[in-house]
């Protein structure tokens, strides 16, 4: 019993093909008739195996092949179909193929489940439309989805009348809620997004937690003044300040975090924003990512004497403060070790990976078993039109997948 390779990879191409934006981008924004199109289609694969896929009040897909007990908990596997803007073919829909094959090849070989197997297309994983993502799983898992129908996407459309004309209420959102006895474990395939098993040519990677993320708004005040005029021991210039954290920012990083410690400045706003005036203000957004939270504690008050020190001998002043949080994730060690031993089953090389990357199964993982597996991303690329895995290292992933699906049955 194997995977069928050929197949996987003209579904991938055939879902990429739905996004043909005319400008020549491809894109599958949640709720757009791109969106709609590739799951569409998805659902279209089912039908033609017989089983006819479901959709939620949260307006995930699920698609369920039936096992010899319909009273155990469902396996569960997937991702998400949309993208972000000219993204890629296989973050998100690799572990929705991925899912279908492994489904496809039980059927093909006769081979029969103890429990179901449920396909699940999660929606709106990216968040880029509505500025918030993992809408999908986090109704499934009952978190506070922070939604209102009168919320704008980047378009101007309330959220209300989007999900309206996809037969969704923004009301029902919370119907979608799985009791945590319906799911044996959920599983998610997923290309790295990260070059760590690229540079190592190592074909696929046992994800052992998905990274905390600390986000922080920070303010300098300085003095705004004529640029021309004032001499520059004079001068109390925010920006400058900004770039001097900035710049210590990766050096903070390197003498007290690990190889998969992240912290990033990734927007900055300067008052007023003018050639000829010094500028008076900055603002920007710190990104600390971790797998230990201790770790994400320690470089953020590193940061903040860093700031500190640095405003202090400019005489400026400061705001820092934190507005969003996500504690480190750690995947289930019974679901890890069932992919371990599959890996090793099969004989393929592997080694042992945190996710820097936010995925679905971040949220799964707080109610749910959950584990994930990743297979490398050509030189670390994704979120963009650039981002390529390997067939072969799909066909190996998709593998380890049903394997483990089999070797979970019998837990």
């Amino acid at each position: 019993m194997d995977i069928n390779l050929d197949r996987v990879l003209g579904r991938l191409e055939e879902l990429y093909q739905c996004g043909a934006q005319e400008d020549r981008t491809f894109t599958r924004m949640a709720y757009s008739p791109e969106d709609r199109k590739g799951r569409e289609i998805f659902m279209d694969y089912f039908r033609k195996l017989g089983i006819e896929p479901k959709m939620d009040a949260a307006g995930n897909l699920i698609a369920r092949l039936e096992g010899e007990d319909k009273t155990l908990p469902a396996i569960m596997t997937g991702s998400h179909l949309d993208t972000v803007p000219d993204g890629g073919r296989y973050d998100g829909a690799l572990g929705c193929v991925a899912g279908l094959e492994v489904c496809q090849t039980l059927i093909e070989s006769g081979r029969k489940l103890r429990h179901p197997l449920e396909i699940v297309v999660f929606t709106d994983e990216e968040g880029f439309r509505f500025g918030s993502g993992m809408l999908g799983s986090g109704a499934m898992c009952g978190q506070d989805l922070h939604v209102s129908e009168e919320d704008l996407d980047m378009y101007g459309q309330a959220r209300g009348d989007v999900l309206k004309a996809c037969g969704l209420k923004v009301a029902d959102l919370g119907n979608a809620r799985r009791p945590k006895d319906s799911v044996h474990c959920f599983l998610e395939l997923h290309v790295e997004q990260g070059a760590s098993l690229h540079k190592k040519q190592i074909p696929v990677g046992v994800v052992t937690s998905i990274a905390g993320v600390s986000r922080f708004e920070i303010k300098i005040t300085g003095e705004a003044n004529h640029a021309g005029s004032t001499v520059m021991e004079d001068r109390k210039d925010a920006l400058v300040a900004a770039a001097r954290f900035v710049a210590g920012v990766p050096e903070i990083v390197a003498a007290y975090g690990n190889p998969f410690t992240v912290a990033t400045v990734g927007t900055m706003k300067v008052v007023p924003n003018s050639v000829n005036v010094i500028p008076g203000e900055a603002f920007f957004h710190l990104e600390i990512r971790d797998q230990d939270e201790k770790v994400m504690e320690t470089i953020e008050q590193k940061l903040r004497e860093c700031l500190g020190e640095i405003c202090e001998a400019m005489g400026e002043e400061y705001s820092f403060n934190r507005f969003s949080y996500h504690e480190p994730a750690p995947m289930t060690e019974w679901v890890k070790d069932a992919i371990e031993a599959s890996v090793k089953e099969l004989d393929i090389p592997y080694t042992k990976v945190p996710s820097g990357a936010f995925h679905d199964s971040l949220l799964m993982t707080t109610v749910f078993p959950t584990g994930m597996i990743f297979v490398p991303s050509v030189g670390g690329i994704s979120h963009s039109r650039y981002e390529f895995t390997e067939g072969r290292d799909i066909g190996q992933g998709c593998r380890v997948l049903l394997e483990t699906v089999l070797r979970v049955d019998d837990i």
